[in-house]
């Protein structure tokens, strides 16, 4: 079960803070291009967790797993995005 290495690892709370306390002192024209690509990631964790989601016992099919990469890889873009503005 990934669940609880997701949650530690993108804790919605700790990514939003972190993100907002490095956008604060970012200037203003930066800020307008960060918050879309905070938002989405944001978006993207939670997308994460619902994806990875299985039930006890139940192997994870292929098509859920390459779902579950398909998110991962789409966070990743999302954090390369916001790393660029930097």
């Amino acid at each position: 079960d990934i669940g609880p290495k997701i949650r530690k690892d993108f804790d919605f709370s700790v990514v939003r803070s972190d993100l907002n306390a490095i956008n604060e002192a970012l200037d203003e024209d930066t800020q307008r291009g960060t918050d879309r690509i905070v938002r989405a990631i944001l978006q993207d964790i939670t997308e994460l967790e619902i994806a990875q989601k299985q039930k006890p016992g139940v192997p994870r099919s292929e098509t859920r797993l390459k779902n579950v990469c398909g998110k991962l890889d789409k966070l990743e873009k999302a954090f390369g995005d916001y790393l660029a503005f930097a």
